[in-house]
């Protein structure tokens, strides 16, 4: 009897689920979702019990379109490629298609395993079956399910009083100023080299409480911000998930989530001793959009915010707006978002303040892009002062000190000293902006 490492990588979810139309598409989307898990993922994984024994199939994770199981067996290597290519076989004419292959397990480290079978699984995407002669993949057909029957799925879903669903042009109405939604995709930093070199119960410690924060805690934390009506989980659950909800509190939730990813981290370091040093982070994309924007392209856009967000330097970042922000920064944006909002609709000052903050012409937006590009117009700079002469005499040190802030952090950033990124600034003049966007004029 032989020990084998398994994975199965399931292909073309993000195209499945998200190529709907905007006109229904929250109860397709979560239609979808749950495919995903229950009649893909999780049926091939049950197909791996009921073709081997459950005595004899180890799940070590499953998340995320992925799931690695290790397996005891005297069945051949022949015996189990024809297993994988019958299972397989409904789903070649599909958009969306499970890789699965194997490795030996011959007393190889869980990261030498994990390589091995990755490595596999990627020559395979390159060589995928076509039982068809074009190449139009087709949509399986999707049963319309109700959610609240459905057990070990996060099915956080705004509902009307009698528990149907709410689209999202109805969600969106809730939205504090302007009435927008907002998409967030986040996913952990540097996962590969987190589950490296770790031993199987390490393996195990990590992938339940990565787990049990995408789906347990990030349900409580909707909860316990009394959101449950404003945000929409399209899936959560492994190192990922994927939210859309009234922008205001999409916001405020990723600032939630990272807050409560320390505690999970501060948690993760008690159970695990061999954990390193580095602080474990992840990243976000959060895009803004009207309730009615093709979904398909709304995906696309929040990927590429993601994409930003990992390409940073030091990664554990959020994009938003176009910008890139450290957490720490995006933290800070908020906070000058709700100084200008005060200073806006409590304190009398004028909406073109926001104005002077993302003006192309004369703002600090332009000038902080010509100090990246290592250029930097001090006269500019410091005629900022000359916009601030209508401000209210009330209001004005504290104006003066926001802009004096802001043209120091972009100073600092020609410098090349690291401190506050100016880009927060355009991000908090443009959240203030759809903070005070009028009701009448939705």
């Amino acid at each position: 009897m032989k020990n084998y490492f398994f994975k199965c990588d399931i292909s073309g979810i993000q195209s499945f689920i998200f190529n709907v139309p905007s006109d229904g598409a929250a109860r397709e989307l979560k239609n979808r979702s749950i495919y995903v898990q229950k009649d893909v993922s999780e049926k091939c994984r049950d197909a791996f019990e009921d073709y081997f024994g459950k005595d004899k199939s180890k799940t070590l994770y499953i998340g995320g379109g992925n799931f690695y199981l290790k397996i005891k067996t005297e069945k051949t290597e022949k015996e189990m490629s024809d297993f994988i290519a019958n299972l397989t076989e409904g789903y070649k004419s599909q958009d969306i298609f499970p890789y699965i292959d194997f490795v030996e397990n011959k007393g190889q480290s869980i990261s030498t395993l994990f390589d091995d079978v990755n490595k596999k699984i990627q020559k395979a995407k390159l060589r995928r079956p076509l039982s068809y002669e074009t190449l139009d993949a087709k949509q399986p057909p999707v049963p319309d399910r109700d959610i609240n029957t459905i057990k070990d799925i996060n099915g956080q879903v705004p509902k009307d009083a009698n528990k149907k669903m709410l689209d999202f042009d109805e969600i969106v109405k809730q939205s504090e100023g302007d009435k927008k939604l907002a998409a967030l995709k986040l996913d952990v930093d540097n996962l590969g080299a987190l589950f490296r070199d770790r031993d199987e119960e390490d393996y195990k410690t990590l992938s339940n409480e990565l787990t049990k924060f995408f789906d347990t805690e990030l349900s409580g934390l909707i909860k316990a911000g009394a959101m449950e009506q404003h945000i929409y989980t399209v899936f959560s659950g492994g190192d990922d998930c994927f939210l859309i909800g009234c922008w205001d509190k999409i916001f405020d939730l990723a600032i939630a989530m990272r807050s409560k990813f320390r505690e999970f981290q501060e948690r993760l370091k008690k159970k695990i001793k061999s954990l390193p040093d580095k602080e474990i982070t992840f990243s976000a994309g959060i895009v803004v959009v009207h309730p009615k924007y093709p979904m398909i392209r709304l995906t696309e856009e929040v990927e590429e915010a993601l994409g930003a967000s990992k390409r940073a330097e030091r990664k554990n970042s959020v994009t938003v707006f176009g910008k890139t922000l450290s957490w720490e920064d995006f933290e800070t944006s908020q906070k000058v978002c709700d100084q200008l909002f005060k200073l806006i609709r409590k304190r009398d000052e004028p909406k073109n303040l926001i104005t002077r903050i993302k003006s192309s012409d004369i703002g600090l937006d332009a000038l902080q892009r010509n100090a990246s590009d290592g250029k930097i117009y001090l006269p500019k700079v410091w005629r900022l002062k000359y916009y601030l002469r209508n401000v209210k005499k009330q209001n004005e040190d504290e104006i003066k000190n926001l802009f004096d802030e802001y043209a120091k952090a972009i100073m600092d950033t020609f410098m090349k000293r690291q401190t506050r990124n100016p880009d927060l600034y355009p991000v908090a003049a443009r959240w203030a902006e759809l903070l005070l966007k009028e009701k009448e004029t939705q």
